[in-house]
């Protein structure tokens, strides 16, 4: 049985993570199959990634049963992931559609957006076992929804609901039904999906970067990276579109 199924829902490429008998825990087998579904859909005409699980949760974090495994190895291996998610070619969107805990929520923190249903709950409870968040959350999560509120998130190690979550910014759209969860996530990213890639590669490049620069500097790369993307076919379509006060057609180079 595939552990991460795949299909398409408009234009978003939807993967759905498929171990619901241990709440779409993560071991070396889902994350091989999720590197190989990456790989296809960076390079398909999907204009975004839709990332969810089945059954009741989204991800309960990592598999203990694969805890005599060298720790290192998989820590840089979801070091790895997050900075591929971050660095994607597209959008994507947690659909969070249950219980997201810390590997999981630490995955759905690697996406550009999340969208959550009203009954979920998201943590990173690994100070309860002694341990800290290791997948990214300690660089992430501050960066998301500000220092305060992430240090009493992973120094308490107690869950959010998903109202809660929506009020200090961890999720962007929240939804009461898991009926219409994948729709509004594939809503949120098709909002998106009309604009040029090379674009908002460029936008979300230049906010990853300023995270650590100086604001001079930050500057200087967001005119470096402005130089760049006036020079494409896109944004010469989207002015002379403007001018000519018609709808910009985008062919993403």
């Amino acid at each position: 049985m595939s552990l991460i199924d795949h299909h398409r829902q408009g234009n978003c490429a939807v993967l759905t993570m498929n171990r619901p008998q241990v709440l779409n825990a993560l071991n070396d087998a889902l994350l091989d199959e999720l590197d190989w579904h990456l790989d296809n859909i960076a390079k398909d005409d999907s204009r975004a990634l839709v990332i969810t699980g089945q059954g009741r949760a989204f991800c309960a974090g990592s598999d203990l049963s694969e805890r005599d495994g060298d720790p290192a190895l998989r820590i840089a291996r979801m070091h790895r992931l997050m900075l591929r998610l971050d660095e994607y070619p597209k959008i994507s969107v947690a659909a969070i559609n249950g219980a997201a805990m810390g590997g999981g929520l630490e995955i759905a923190l690697g996406c550009t957006f999340r969208v959550c249903v009203a009954q979920a709950k998201l943590a990173v409870p690994e100070i309860r076992l002694g341990l800290i968040p290791v997948y990214g959350a300690t660089q992430l999560l501050p960066r998301l929804i500000g220092r305060g509120p992430a240090l009493q998130m992973m120094l308490g190690g107690g869950a959010l609901d998903a109202q809660d979550a929506y009020s200090v910014g961890l999720i962007d759209h929240l939804t009461n039904s898991d009926d219409n969860l994948l729709e509004a996530a594939c809503a949120l990213a098709e909002k998106y999906s009309c604009y040029s890639l090379p674009a908002q590669q460029a936008i979300r490049q230049a906010v990853r970067e300023g995270n650590n620069l100086s604001l001079a500097d930050g500057l200087a790369s967001e005119a470096s990276l402005g130089h760049r993307i006036g020079k494409t076919h896109d944004a010469k379509e989207g002015v002379q579109a403007f001018v000519e006060r018609r709808e910009p057609v985008f062919k993403d180079c």
